[in-house]
């Protein structure tokens, strides 16, 4: 076979009239062929080596870099073939990428090329030096020489070879450092444009080197930190020469910025934002397009530039009057360094940058904010009045990104006088009207400026306390959007500087009343204060302060003060001891804490009772809601299932009570189905009785009395005589609940499943769904279903059994994929699946042979039919 495949390649290849791929592709399956001998591979190569059609050209190259690839002791043949071929025009460009990958480039046949006809040949090598086993010297040789090129692309690919030379070779020679910074700046001024961007990168590389001496033998070589070689030449200068240096250079890129083509505008902009030494002088002549006097009298070294220093005039302005957007952007962005290197730079740019905020393009006016932000954070910001009402403009912007930059700078701020202040106020409140759900940042915002700001923040609250006061005639609004600024403005007061400085105690220098109004926005307030303080401790500062006339803040968060609040003469104390810039309230007494709570709330529900036999329904739940409110809080920081059985408990008991209600008072307003509420009581009970595993025999017992007083209401509705038996029912208190409760739950999930990647499905044929399975303090006795169904009519049980998984009782995780049968002929639909533990006690009709509880919420999972290709 063999040999018949390579009569039939040889045949086809050497016959001029008939021109197919056919002998190609044979050739190369008796190359890719493990099995195909060395002589036949010899054969071919035989055959490759006359010069093929011009059509053939590429695919000779490709066979042979797969026989330079697979068969590695005939790349010697190989390479011969491309010096025998290295001047022909159609095929040296396709040799380069052969040569890459044989690894065989020689530095002559590299010469060769590099100085043959071919431009494009050229112009690849050049971009790719870093890819050849050549001598560095000849390189930098070669590159800088060609930098000269005629051809403009080739003059590109030099400097950008050079550039990419920079990442992994060692120079020996210092002076070639400087003949490549000059070759780049004389590139500067070339007639294409990609020629100047890429000498404009080039001189960006020339600055602030790191120079290592190390020995390799005996000769002493320069390297360079993150192989930027071009960075030397400031290096080696020190002191003044540094500065002359650094000087010349950063000149040279300004007069970059005038540039005629856009692109070389933005890589200028880009590499002066990357320069990290340049004389304060020269610094502030980019912001004037006049000259100004110092600029007259310094003077630039000639060794390293020909340019004055007035070339740097206007820089900056001109690239912030650009006509296109993106220059104007990068000229924002590279006024940061500067800004970092000059504090009077920072000043006089701060004008430029607010009229910047005016700029019909939201990414220059981010950019503008970013560097304020950026001036901010190393101290050179001084914000004066003149630029005040551009600035607050931005609080109000209709972008999102830039009102949040915006506040960001107005936390490093520093407001020299009270009108500044109440400008600032003012704006952020007229923000947060206009946009209420900025409302967190904004609360925390002010919460941060009264506590920089503390004596203007005590005096704007004396003003507005009038409004507040009962006696006055225009009462707040505490709803609304000012008054909760006005409070959170007003409750940071004992947080601030000036506060915090006195040792003793101080009066209060404003009204306790505004600690009371807070407590009635505690909610929002403490949403907007997370990251300074959690609720709980927000609660215990509020009521200390609303109660005090004279306190030492300082005392009161090292916890050295206490206090209590009551509450539905209730006394909780208060975790006065906790950091207020700290979100921590775990504590050793968590556990009894939420036991004091359970017992005092199950304590209550007795009391409860007398309120529902009364009609006072509405009451009832109320307080229902606040118990469940406060529980579900300790839940979060803390889980357990006494608490979870405390949760449900309540639930049974609002669920009870409305039953009652429907039933057993006449004046009772239904605003709820009976039926519906019956049945969800039911289910309710039966989670009860059957989830919770160490249940005593007394809580049992008080259980299923409440089902029985369920089923006995469900049978008022049909026989009103039987009313008469539930008039003595009381709910009796449930004493004491173990502590080692249990509670039965279920964890379903299908992977990526959604409506957007269903599962696909044939209809009539069944289909799997696979679910991944965590079942916690689920006995492996338990008798449990997967119910699956699309409505009522089309539902599905498959049982589990548990023995068959490994895990044990406290955490048991596995996959099981349950089959639904009875797929509808649609195109897609939705299948709901629950896991439910089947109860001892009732009866059902099909499926499981009792009632199911169900051990966690139904999941829906997604199908699609599968539709056939035409």
């Amino acid at each position: 076979m063999e040999q018949n495949l390579l009569s039939t390649f040889e045949e086809n290849f050497k016959n001029p009239t008939k021109i197919s791929l056919k002998p190609l592709s044979i050739a190369r399956t008796l190359i890719v062929n493990p099995s195909t001998s060395d002589e036949t591979i010899s054969s071919i190569l035989q055959n490759l080596m006359v010069n093929p059609p011009e059509l053939y050209h590429l695919h000779v190259i490709t066979l042979l870099c797969e026989i330079s690839i697979l068969r590695s002791h005939f790349s010697p043949r190989i390479t011969t073939i491309l010096h025998s071929h290295s001047h022909s025009h159609s095929l040296s460009p396709n040799i380069i990428a052969l040569c890459t990958c044989v690894s065989e480039m020689t530095e002559g046949l590299f010469l060769s090329l590099c100085f043959g006809s071919c431009v494009s040949v050229r112009q690849k090598l050049l971009s790719d030096v870093e890819m050849f086993d050549v001598r560095p010297s000849l390189l930098l040789t070669v590159l800088t020489g060609f930098a000269k090129d005629p051809y403009p692309y080739v003059r590109k690919a030099a400097l950008d070879g050079l550039i990419g030379l920079c990442k992994y070779i060692v120079v020996e020679d210092p002076g070639m450092i400087q003949g490549c910074y000059l070759r780049a700046v004389e590139l500067l001024f070339d007639t294409e444009e990609s020629v100047r961007c890429s000498a404009v990168q080039m001189v960006m590389y020339l600055q602030f080197p790191f120079i290592e001496l190390r020995e390799e033998g005996s000769q002493i070589n320069f390297g360079w930190q993150v192989s930027e070689w071009g960075k030397l030449l400031v290096a080696n200068s020190d002191g003044k020469s540094k500065r002359d240096c650094s000087d010349a250079l950063y000149v040279q890129l300004c007069s970059m910025v005038r540039d005629m083509s856009m692109n070389v505008r933005i890589e200028a902009y880009n590499a002066l934002s990357k320069l990290q030494m340049a004389s304060e002088y020269i610094l502030l002549q980019t912001l004037s397009k006049k000259v100004l006097p110092n600029t007259l009298h310094g003077q630039l070294s000639t060794k390293h530039s020909s340019l004055p220093a007035s070339t740097a005039a206007g820089a900056f302005l001109h690239g912030l009057e650009d006509e296109f957007h993106q220059v104007r952007s990068c000229a924002c962005y590279a006024m940061k360094m500067p800004a970092i290197l000059s504090a009077k730079f920072a000043s006089e740019a701060l004008g430029l940058l607010m009229d910047v905020l005016n700029d019909d393009s939201v990414a220059v006016r981010l950019q503008a904010l970013e560097t304020v932000h950026h001036m901010a954070v190393y101290g050179h910001l001084q914000v004066q009045e003149k630029h005040m009402h551009m600035f607050l403009g931005a609080l109000v912007d209709m972008n999102k990104s830039i009102r949040f930059t915006a506040r960001k700078v107005l936390r490093l701020t520093k407001l020299h006088n009270l009108d500044m202040f109440t400008l600032v106020i003012d704006n952020l409140i007229q923000s947060l009207e206009k946009y209420p759900l900025d409302e967190p940042d904004i609360l925390s915002l002010l919460f941060d400026i009264g506590r920089n700001h503390g004596k203007f923040a005590v005096s704007i609250t004396n003003e507005i306390f009038p409004e507040v006061d009962p006696t006055c005639e225009c009462n707040w609004d505490l709803n609304s959007l000012k008054t909760t600024a006005h409070l959170v403005l007003a409750i940071s007061v004992p947080l601030s500087n000036e506060m915090q400085q006195h040792d003793d105690i101080i009066p209060l220098p404003i009204p306790s009343i505004m600690f009371s109004y807070a407590v009635t926005v505690l909610g929002r307030v403490s949403r907007s204060l997370s990251g300074v303080m959690n609720q709980d401790t927000l609660l215990s500062y509020l009521t200390h302060y609303s109660r005090s006339s004279g306190v030492n803040p300082i005392e009161f968060i090292k916890g050295k003060e206490e206090d209590k609040m009551v509450e539905d003469d209730v006394a909780i104390t208060c975790p006065v001891s906790v950091r207020l810039d700290m979100v921590d309230n775990k504590s050793n007494n968590d556990f009894d804490k939420a036991d004091d709570y359970v017992k005092l709330i199950l304590g209550n529900v007795v009391a409860l009772w007398d309120l529902v036999k009364f009609g006072c329904i509405d009451e009832v739940i109320k307080t229902l809601r606040s118990w469940n409110e406060e529980l579900a809080r300790v839940i979060t920081n803390q889980p357990d299932c006494l608490l979870t059985f405390t949760l449900r408990y309540l639930k049974v008991v609002k669920l009870l009570s409305k039953a009652w209600c429907h039933i057993m008072d006449s004046n009772c307003i239904k605003s709820e189905n009976l039926g519906y509420v019956l049945q969800k009581l039911e289910t309710k009970l039966r989670e009860l009785q059957h989830r919770f595993i160490g249940l005593s025999i007394e809580e049992k017992s008080h259980i299923q009395e409440l089902t029985l007083v369920a089923c006995t209401l469900k049978s008022c509705i049909f026989d009103e005589s039987t009313k008469k038996k539930l008039e003595s029912f009381s709910i009796k208190e449930i004493v004491t609940i173990n502590k080692r409760l249990k509670y039965m739950e279920a964890e379903v999930e299908m992977g990526d499943n959604n409506w957007l990647n269903p599962y696909p499905f044939v209809a009539g044929l069944p289909v799997g769904i696979p679910l991944k399975m965590r079942l916690h303090n689920v006995p492996v006795e338990t008798k449990l279903w997967v119910k699956m169904r699309v409505c009522e009519k089309l539902r599905e049980y498959v049982f589990v059994d548990l023995k068959q998984f490994e895990g044990c009782d406290g955490v048991r995780e596995f996959t099981f994929v349950p089959l639904y049968y009875r797929t509808p002929k649609v195109d897609s639909f939705v299948l709901r699946v629950c896991v439910g533990m089947e109860c001892l006690s009732e009866e059902e009709v099909c499926g499981p042979k009792h009632e199911l509880v169900y051990l966690c919420k139904e999941k829906e999972v997604f199908f699609s039919m599968v539709v056939k290709k035409g």
